[in-house]
Protein backbone atom coordinates (compact mmCIF):
# COMPACT_ATOMS: atom_id res chain seq x y z
CA UNK A 1 0.00 0.00 0.00
CA UNK A 2 1.60 3.32 -1.06
CA UNK A 3 2.06 5.97 1.63
CA UNK A 4 1.68 9.71 1.10
CA UNK A 5 2.60 12.84 3.01
CA UNK A 6 0.63 16.07 2.50
CA UNK A 7 2.55 19.31 3.07
CA UNK A 8 0.23 22.31 2.95
CA UNK A 9 0.06 25.35 5.25
CA UNK A 10 -3.63 26.13 4.71
CA UNK A 11 -5.79 23.82 6.90
CA UNK A 12 -8.83 23.77 4.61
CA UNK A 13 -6.79 22.95 1.51
CA UNK A 14 -4.85 20.30 3.43
CA UNK A 15 -8.07 18.61 4.57
CA UNK A 16 -9.66 18.93 1.14
CA UNK A 17 -6.74 17.26 -0.62
CA UNK A 18 -6.72 14.42 1.93
CA UNK A 19 -10.46 13.86 1.42
CA UNK A 20 -10.12 13.88 -2.38
CA UNK A 21 -7.27 11.39 -2.27
CA UNK A 22 -9.21 9.04 0.02
CA UNK A 23 -12.15 9.13 -2.41
CA UNK A 24 -10.22 8.84 -5.65
CA UNK A 25 -7.43 6.52 -4.45
CA UNK A 26 -8.73 4.39 -1.55
CA UNK A 27 -5.58 2.23 -1.55
CA UNK A 28 -3.39 5.24 -0.78
CA UNK A 29 -2.50 5.61 2.89
CA UNK A 30 -2.23 9.22 4.13
CA UNK A 31 0.72 8.70 6.45
CA UNK A 32 0.92 12.28 7.64
CA UNK A 33 -0.13 15.91 7.18
CA UNK A 34 2.09 18.88 8.10
CA UNK A 35 1.82 22.63 7.64
CA UNK A 36 5.40 23.88 7.32
CA UNK A 37 8.74 23.06 5.74
CA UNK A 38 10.62 22.20 8.93
CA UNK A 39 8.02 19.63 10.00
CA UNK A 40 7.93 18.33 6.42
CA UNK A 41 11.63 17.45 6.48
CA UNK A 42 11.21 15.69 9.83
CA UNK A 43 8.11 13.81 8.62
CA UNK A 44 9.83 12.66 5.43
CA UNK A 45 12.70 11.31 7.49
CA UNK A 46 10.40 9.60 10.01
CA UNK A 47 7.55 8.35 7.79
CA UNK A 48 9.50 7.56 4.59
CA UNK A 49 6.51 8.19 2.30
CA UNK A 50 6.33 6.98 -1.29
CA UNK A 51 4.68 10.22 -2.43
CA UNK A 52 4.83 13.80 -1.15
CA UNK A 53 2.17 16.34 -2.13
CA UNK A 54 4.15 19.52 -1.59
CA UNK A 55 3.10 23.17 -1.38
CA UNK A 56 5.69 25.82 -2.32
CA UNK A 57 4.95 28.91 -0.23
CA UNK A 58 5.25 27.81 3.42
CA UNK A 59 6.74 28.99 6.72
CA UNK A 60 10.21 27.84 7.71
CA UNK A 61 11.44 26.15 4.55
CA UNK A 62 9.59 26.57 1.28
CA UNK A 63 8.66 23.64 -0.93
CA UNK A 64 11.65 24.12 -3.19
CA UNK A 65 14.01 23.79 -0.22
CA UNK A 66 12.12 20.79 1.18
CA UNK A 67 12.32 19.04 -2.19
CA UNK A 68 16.11 18.88 -1.94
CA UNK A 69 15.77 16.62 1.11
CA UNK A 70 13.39 14.13 -0.51
CA UNK A 71 15.02 10.78 -1.40
CA UNK A 72 15.11 9.55 -4.98
CA UNK A 73 12.71 6.72 -4.19
CA UNK A 74 9.92 9.19 -3.33
CA UNK A 75 7.70 10.82 -5.96
CA UNK A 76 6.96 14.53 -5.59
CA UNK A 77 3.82 16.36 -6.67
CA UNK A 78 3.83 20.13 -6.26
CA UNK A 79 0.45 21.53 -5.28
CA UNK A 80 0.58 25.31 -5.50
CA UNK A 81 -1.16 28.46 -6.60
CA UNK A 82 1.95 29.37 -8.63
CA UNK A 83 2.60 27.89 -12.06
CA UNK A 84 5.93 29.61 -12.67
CA UNK A 85 8.08 26.48 -12.50
CA UNK A 86 5.66 23.97 -14.03
CA UNK A 87 7.44 23.49 -17.35
CA UNK A 88 10.85 23.22 -15.72
CA UNK A 89 9.48 20.73 -13.19
CA UNK A 90 8.23 18.41 -15.92
CA UNK A 91 11.48 18.75 -17.84
CA UNK A 92 13.40 17.74 -14.71
CA UNK A 93 11.24 14.66 -14.14
CA UNK A 94 8.84 15.74 -11.39
CA UNK A 95 5.94 13.35 -11.06
CA UNK A 96 3.39 16.13 -11.49
CA UNK A 97 2.62 19.78 -10.81
CA UNK A 98 -0.90 20.75 -9.71
CA UNK A 99 -2.15 24.31 -9.71
CA UNK A 100 -4.81 25.36 -7.19
CA UNK A 101 -7.76 25.25 -7.15
CA UNK A 102 -7.68 21.51 -7.78
CA UNK A 103 -10.25 19.80 -9.97
CA UNK A 104 -11.30 16.17 -9.70
CA UNK A 105 -10.38 15.48 -13.32
CA UNK A 106 -6.88 16.92 -12.93
CA UNK A 107 -6.24 15.06 -9.67
CA UNK A 108 -7.36 11.81 -11.28
CA UNK A 109 -4.83 12.40 -14.03
CA UNK A 110 -2.12 12.84 -11.40
CA UNK A 111 -3.16 9.65 -9.62
CA UNK A 112 -2.94 7.67 -12.88
CA UNK A 113 0.50 9.12 -13.49
CA UNK A 114 1.70 8.25 -9.98
CA UNK A 115 0.43 4.69 -10.31
CA UNK A 116 2.14 4.19 -13.63
CA UNK A 117 5.48 5.78 -12.85
CA UNK A 118 8.33 3.56 -11.83
CA UNK A 119 11.04 6.23 -12.10
CA UNK A 120 11.92 8.05 -8.92
CA UNK A 121 11.84 11.79 -8.52
CA UNK A 122 15.01 13.65 -9.56
CA UNK A 123 17.93 13.56 -7.13
CA UNK A 124 18.67 16.55 -4.91
CA UNK A 125 21.23 17.95 -7.33
CA UNK A 126 18.55 18.19 -10.04
CA UNK A 127 16.18 20.03 -7.67
CA UNK A 128 18.94 22.54 -6.96
CA UNK A 129 19.46 23.14 -10.67
CA UNK A 130 15.71 23.49 -11.16
CA UNK A 131 15.05 26.11 -8.53
CA UNK A 132 18.35 27.91 -7.86
CA UNK A 133 20.59 29.86 -10.23
CA UNK A 134 23.69 27.80 -10.97
CA UNK A 135 25.97 30.56 -9.70
CA UNK A 136 24.09 31.20 -6.44
CA UNK A 137 25.65 29.53 -3.38
CA UNK A 138 23.31 27.46 -1.24
CA UNK A 139 23.81 28.04 2.47
CA UNK A 140 22.52 26.04 5.42
CA UNK A 141 18.93 26.89 6.37
CA UNK A 142 18.47 24.35 9.18
CA UNK A 143 20.48 21.78 11.10
CA UNK A 144 19.75 18.66 13.11
CA UNK A 145 21.13 19.08 16.63
CA UNK A 146 21.07 16.82 19.69
CA UNK A 147 19.41 18.10 22.84
CA UNK A 148 19.45 15.54 25.65
CA UNK A 149 17.96 12.34 24.26
CA UNK A 150 16.14 14.07 21.41
CA UNK A 151 17.06 15.59 18.06
CA UNK A 152 15.95 19.15 17.27
CA UNK A 153 15.55 20.81 13.90
CA UNK A 154 17.06 24.26 14.36
CA UNK A 155 16.68 27.10 11.88
CA UNK A 156 20.16 28.51 11.29
CA UNK A 157 18.80 32.07 11.36
CA UNK A 158 17.73 31.48 15.00
CA UNK A 159 21.25 30.51 16.14
CA UNK A 160 22.93 33.21 18.25
CA UNK A 161 26.36 31.63 18.08
CA UNK A 162 28.24 28.36 17.59
CA UNK A 163 30.97 27.33 20.03
CA UNK A 164 33.17 24.29 19.56
CA UNK A 165 35.20 22.00 21.76
CA UNK A 166 37.22 18.93 20.79
CA UNK A 167 34.32 16.67 19.85
CA UNK A 168 31.18 18.77 19.51
CA UNK A 169 29.95 22.16 18.38
CA UNK A 170 27.50 23.87 20.72
CA UNK A 171 24.50 25.50 19.03
CA UNK A 172 23.13 28.36 21.15
CA UNK A 173 19.66 29.81 20.54
CA UNK A 174 17.24 31.85 22.63
CA UNK A 175 15.35 28.62 23.30
CA UNK A 176 18.33 26.69 24.64
CA UNK A 177 21.47 24.84 23.61
CA UNK A 178 22.04 21.77 21.46
CA UNK A 179 25.03 19.91 20.02
CA UNK A 180 26.22 18.90 16.57
CA UNK A 181 29.26 16.85 15.52
CA UNK A 182 30.22 19.15 12.63
CA UNK A 183 33.66 20.83 13.04
CA UNK A 184 33.59 24.61 13.15
CA UNK A 185 35.67 24.98 9.98
CA UNK A 186 33.31 22.78 7.94
CA UNK A 187 30.30 24.57 9.46
CA UNK A 188 31.63 28.02 8.55
CA UNK A 189 31.90 27.03 4.88
CA UNK A 190 28.16 26.30 4.86
CA UNK A 191 27.00 29.50 6.58
CA UNK A 192 26.02 32.73 4.82
CA UNK A 193 28.97 35.14 5.36
CA UNK A 194 26.51 38.05 5.33
CA UNK A 195 24.89 36.62 8.49
CA UNK A 196 27.68 34.82 10.36
CA UNK A 197 31.29 35.67 11.20
CA UNK A 198 34.02 33.78 12.98
CA UNK A 199 35.31 35.72 16.00
CA UNK A 200 37.57 33.07 17.51
CA UNK A 201 38.99 29.73 16.45
CA UNK A 202 36.22 28.16 18.56
CA UNK A 203 33.32 30.57 17.96
CA UNK A 204 31.06 31.81 15.16
CA UNK A 205 28.50 34.53 15.90
CA UNK A 206 25.25 35.59 14.23
CA UNK A 207 25.92 39.22 13.25
CA UNK A 208 22.24 40.11 13.68
CA UNK A 209 22.40 38.96 17.31
CA UNK A 210 25.21 41.37 18.24
CA UNK A 211 24.23 44.26 20.51
CA UNK A 212 27.67 45.87 20.75
CA UNK A 213 31.41 45.36 20.68
CA UNK A 214 33.40 46.43 23.74
CA UNK A 215 37.10 46.71 24.42
CA UNK A 216 38.53 44.39 27.05
CA UNK A 217 42.13 45.15 27.78
CA UNK A 218 43.93 45.02 24.47
CA UNK A 219 41.19 42.96 22.84
CA UNK A 220 37.49 43.03 21.98
CA UNK A 221 34.40 41.28 23.33
CA UNK A 222 31.04 40.66 21.67
CA UNK A 223 27.90 41.32 23.74
CA UNK A 224 24.72 39.78 22.37
CA UNK A 225 21.24 41.25 22.56
CA UNK A 226 19.49 40.20 25.76
CA UNK A 227 22.34 37.90 26.84
CA UNK A 228 24.83 38.05 29.69
CA UNK A 229 27.74 36.10 28.19
CA UNK A 230 30.66 37.96 26.64
CA UNK A 231 32.34 36.33 23.64
CA UNK A 232 36.04 37.00 23.14
CA UNK A 233 37.23 38.17 19.73
CA UNK A 234 40.69 36.75 19.15
CA UNK A 235 43.39 38.92 17.63
CA UNK A 236 43.18 37.36 14.18
CA UNK A 237 39.50 38.29 13.82
CA UNK A 238 39.44 41.81 15.29
CA UNK A 239 39.80 43.70 12.02
CA UNK A 240 36.21 43.02 10.89
CA UNK A 241 34.90 44.64 14.11
CA UNK A 242 37.13 47.71 14.33
CA UNK A 243 34.46 50.01 12.93
CA UNK A 244 31.56 48.59 14.95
Amino acid sequence: MPRALIVEDEPLLRAELADQLRTLWPELQIAGRVDNGIDAVAAIDALKPDIVFLDIQMPGLNGMEVARHIPESCQVVFVTAYADHALAAFDAGASDYLVKPLTTARLLQTIRRLKSRTAASPPPAVWEQLFEPESAPVYLKWIKASSGNSVRLVMVSEVLYFQSNEKYTRVVTENGDALIRLPLKALLEQLDPQLFAQIHRSAIVNLQAIDRIERSGAGLEVILKGRTERLTVSEGFTRQFRQM
